[in-house]
């Protein structure tokens, strides 16, 4: 007795759309150069991140400069020192502080866990000082509406340590929210062809 062949009959893609809806599983390669390709792409996304938003708190620190410079008053000197000093500690902050996962991903997250707590005092101390002194500026500030000697805008120039000190959280948050070692524990073990 010859064996017979089932055929399966010909079916237009749109036919069979609820079959092809299930993804096709990967060998082990497969997803070894998946994850590395993944995390090249997202090694290159953080540094235009990084590029794009470093460009923000040295901008912001000229802004400054007139006031260090020309000034007649002391205290409007010692504020904008201040407002430069919170700006390049955000800066400080984006480039050489190391981010870090804060217990997994699991656990919710505070704001300050994206920064890491490292053996370095700087590294573990310097978000929360920075936060502070950022506050502090963005107090005074309402101090400085309506002074004589500087110029009208110098209070909106002292909460700019503020805004730049949260875009600089946001954006170590953004570049720490995609976590591609949590592909690598969820990786199953198929063998290849």
């Amino acid at each position: 007795m010859a064996t017979t062949k089932l055929r399966k009959t010909f079916k237009y893609p749109a036919d069979d759309s609820e079959e092809d809806d299930s993804p096709e599983a990967l060998d082990e390669e497969e997803q070894e150069k998946l994850i590395a390709k993944m995390r090249e792409e997202n090694d290159e996304r953080n540094q235009e991140y990084l590029r794009l938003f470093l460009a923000v708190p040295l901008i912001s620190v000229m802004t400054f400069l007139p006031a260090v410079m020309m000034s007649p008053l002391y205290q409007a000197k010692l504020i904008s020192f201040f407002c430069v000093s919170s700006l390049l500690a955000s800066a400080y902050m984006l480039v050489f502080v190391p981010n870090d996962r804060g217990g997994g991903t699991s656990q919710p997250r505070e704001v300050f866990t994206t920064f890491a707590t490292d053996s370095k005092p700087i590294h573990k101390y310097l978000p929360y000082l920075n936060g502070a002194l950022s506050l502090l500026l963005a107090i005074n500030a309402i101090n400085w509406r309506g002074r004589r000697g500087v110029h009208e805008g110098f209070w909106v120039l002292c909460l700019l340590p503020a805004v730049v000190f949260s875009i600089t959280v946001a954006a170590r948050k953004i570049m720490l929210d995609v976590d591609i070692n949590e592909l690598e524990r969820l990786k199953y073990g198929y063998k290849g062809a």
